[in-house]
């Protein structure tokens, strides 16, 4: 079993429930962990994160230790033991 530590922002984190929390997850895999996410807080979270199916949100940035996973393995990158992922909603101003 991996422990990680999800840090939460905006509206993301009251939908969770929290702004930061030690999460046990099977797996081992960004992927899974969201798949975890999910079977703990529901559909609310699902239609954030997944809100076509089964496409990941364009509007949502998730970091693995401060690096996007875009620009590593996407929902393949691999998690261990004590990562931080974060998630963010993409926000615009003026």
């Amino acid at each position: 079993m991996t422990a990680v530590t999800l840090r939460t922002f905006g509206h993301i984190g009251a939908t969770v429930g929290a702004n930061e929390m030690k999460v046990d997850m099977t797996g081992n895999t960004v992927k899974s962990f969201l798949d975890t996410m999910v079977a703990k807080v529901g559909d609310k979270l699902a239609k954030i994160l997944y809100p076509k199916g089964d496409q990941l949100s364009d509007l949502l940035y998730i970091l693995v230790n401060g690096r996007n996973i875009r620009h590593l393995n996407g929902l393949q990158t691999e998690l261990k033991d004590g990562d931080i992922v974060s998630l963010f909603p993409v926000t615009a101003g003026g």
